[in-house]
């Protein structure tokens, strides 16, 4: 490497190009577009290409220890906006003692364009400043003055593009003595890794960056300047085997709540949690069948009881292991998930309101449709199939995914960020602390006789239980709702109606060729309805009234205005959240002591999907909601609060 001589030459090269190619000295700097048009697109990419000559290099949006970064004034039709650049991956250029971070010989920088009316974008000025260094480092300046039509095609733009870091990965960072660090999960051996760090004045560039293998993580550690100026979050790019993710955490004095917790610690809290998640009431309606089942058993065999008991387990464990094979799967896909995710989505959401009055219906009527599921309303029969024991087990995680119990969160939490060696023992804790009750009953069939003896009092308790299904399905609705718009209500709605016809005229005819063409008409319509639903575009499923107070630097913003704040993240879909909210939150008490005090409340709502509050929740060690982050001057780190919350508990905490 040759030898440093940083000369900045003082006059300014400009170059003026009513061509679409300039030299500005040491560059070719050119825009270019790749082979897609204008036309039927809501958005498209341009880019800035700089051919550099050799060795010579500029830089990323942080330069390192000298440099800076491109700059550049657009100035194009009012139907369009061009955003600002979207910056590759850097690559470490080295000039002992100094490191910096930038593009060597060649480079595209992206530009994103939003198109608001089909009209051509005539043409396009560009203001180009930049730093380009060898050996001496040169500012340099192309103007350019051209159209869209004029501009080059090369589709070299979309290599570009997909080198622009857009998979977050989560970590915990902290720091202490002088080092920053960084912990997070990767479950490949790691060969090479650098994190190139968004803020300046903060690292030591030049030093080495250290990675070391914990026993259930990575730690990167990363050397500071003396008396760094920290934000509240740290912002880069960290490159791992030449793969690269984006880094957004907020920084701490200590280590985060998660790397608090043990393995073992993980595995008790996560089988408490499940063990508790039987007393929530996502279940209730769903475990109270399954229980008054077991009721009916009273005059079988131990054995029988036994085998519809494990029969049970054996659905809730798989479901657990299934839930987090899925999780893990699309973590390693780039796609950050929490507890609850699949609640996000409306057509999960759909089906499951559909399912859930479907059961009811089947409660009040007694038909038996044939499945295994809808056995559910067979209570006190002689059907000894053990399917739908274990089918009621999936059914029964499945309805769990909206509540968090105490305990749960913080195992969750820790094992998402965890290899896949130790996330699938605590799932499967969690599922053996949801299954114990019932384990214990396969173990000691005899305690049935205990519970009161079979009669008619059961039928009518069976039929009582259509209600809370009927609950939970307008539950859902409205969770729907929230989630989509009037029209998508309404087709859920006439799908709900056109099944209570069918399960009508399904009890009124016993010839079996007519109740499978009832059956299979049901399923068409069904389905022709769901993808009605999910052909919708992505902007009719937003909900429109999530609320603004909340994003990703309200908890900086607010402890630098020492405004003390109790932050709510929920979800309509979250029973927990919605219960916190109606016995404490919502309490006049709670509302005037908030006042009172001046504590500024602040919800965070994650009924549809948003990566800025996974991140968040991973921050805290969480995966799920709800959580309730409370923070006031003269404290130095946030509190969080319980997940059952009544008002004496909010006002204790507070």
């Amino acid at each position: 490497m040759k030898s440093i001589r940083l000369f900045f030459i003082l006059l300014l090269f400009s170059v003026y190009g009513y061509t679409n190619t300039v030299n500005t000295g040491h560059a070719e700097v050119s825009i270019i577009k790749n082979s897609a048009t204008i036309e039927n697109k809501d958005e498209l990419f341009i880019g800035i290409r700089m051919d550099m000559q050799k060795h010579w290099h500029t830089y990323w949006k942080n330069p390192g220890d000298s440099g800076g970064p491109l700059k550049v004034k657009w100035q194009v039709p009012n139907e369009y906006k061009i955003h600002d650049v979207q910056w590759p991956a850097p690559e470490l250029i080295p000039y002992p003692p100094l490191m910096t971070y930038g593009y060597e010989n060649f480079v595209i920088f992206p530009f994103k364009i939003d198109i608001s009316k089909s009209q051509s974008l005539d043409y396009i000025n560009a203001n180009i400043d930049f730093l380009i260094c060898e050996d001496i480092c040169v500012p340099e300046q192309a103007i350019i003055k051209t159209s869209f039509q004029d501009l080059i095609i090369d589709n070299r733009i979309d290599d570009w593009v997909l080198k622009v870091p857009n998979v977050t990965l989560p970590v915990i960072s902290s720091y202490k003595d002088n080092i920053l660090e960084l912990r997070f999960s990767y479950n490949e051996k790691i060969d090479d890794i650098y994190f190139y760090i968004e803020e300046k004045n903060i690292v030591l560039y030049s030093k080495e960056q250290k990675l070391i293998k914990e026993e259930n993580n990575w730690l990167l550690e990363v050397f500071l300047e003396d008396n760094p100026d920290f934000n509240e979050v740290i912002n880069g790019v960290i490159s791992i085997n030449n793969d690269n993710y984006i880094i957004n955490s907020e920084i701490s004095h200590k280590n985060g709540t998660v790397n608090s917790l043990s393995v073992l610690q993980a595995l008790l809290f996560a089988f408490i949690g499940g063990l508790i998640l039987n007393l929530m009431p996502c279940v209730f309606p769903i475990i109270s069948l399954k229980v008054l089942s077991f009721v009916s058993m009273g005059g079988e065999s131990k054995e029988i009881i036994r085998k519809h008991s494990l029969s049970f387990c054996l659905g809730v464990v798989l479901s657990f292991i299934a839930i987090a094979l899925v999780l893990l799967f699309l973590k390693q896909s780039g796609v950050l998930v929490g507890w609850g995710f699949q609640l996000q989505s409306p057509i999960i959401v759909g089906i499951l309101s559909i399912l859930m009055f479907l059961i009811g219906l089947i409660l009040l009527t007694d038909i038996n449709m044939g499945s295994s599921l809808t056995r559910l309303g067979k209570v006190g029969s002689n059907d000894t199939s053990y399917s739908g024991s274990f089918l009621t087990g999936i059914l029964a995680v499945i309805v769990a995914s909206p509540c968090t119990a105490p305990f749960m969160g913080a195992a969750i939490g820790y094992a998402l960020i965890q290899p896949s060696a130790i996330t699938l023992p605590i799932f499967l804790s969690l599922g053996l602390g949801f299954a114990a009750p019932y384990l214990v009953l396969s173990i000691k069939p005899e305690l049935i006789s205990s519970m009161p003896r079979p009669g008619k009092w059961m039928e009518t308790l069976k039929e009582f239980f259509a209600f809370p299904m009927f609950a939970t399905s307008l539950w859902l609705l409205w969770v729907f709702s929230m989630q989509t718009n009037t029209e998508a209500l309404i087709i859920l709605l006439i799908s709900l109606l056109l099944i209570s016809l069918l399960v009508w005229s399904y009890s009124k005819f016993n010839k079996p060729f007519i109740r499978i063409i009832l059956v299979l008409i049901g399923i068409f319509m069904l389905s022709y309805q769901l993808i009605q639903i999910s052909n919708m575009k992505i902007a009719e499923l937003q909900s429109e009234n999530t609320l603004k107070s909340w994003n990703e630097d309200t908890e900086s913003i607010y402890q630098a205005k020492n405004q003390a704040y109790l932050i709510n993240f929920t979800a309509a879909w979250c029973i927990t959240c919605q219960a916190n909210d109606k016995i404490a939150l919502s309490r006049p008490t709670v509302k005037n002591y908030l006042k009172e005090n001046n504590i500024e409340y602040i919800v965070a709502d994650w009924t549809n999907r948003n990566e800025e509050i996974l991140n968040v929740l991973n921050k805290y060690g969480r995966s799920g909601v709800p959580l309730y982050v409370y923070w006031k001057p003269g404290m130095t780190e946030s509190k969080l609060l319980p997940a059952i919350l009544t008002e004496q508990i909010v006002l204790d905490s507070l």
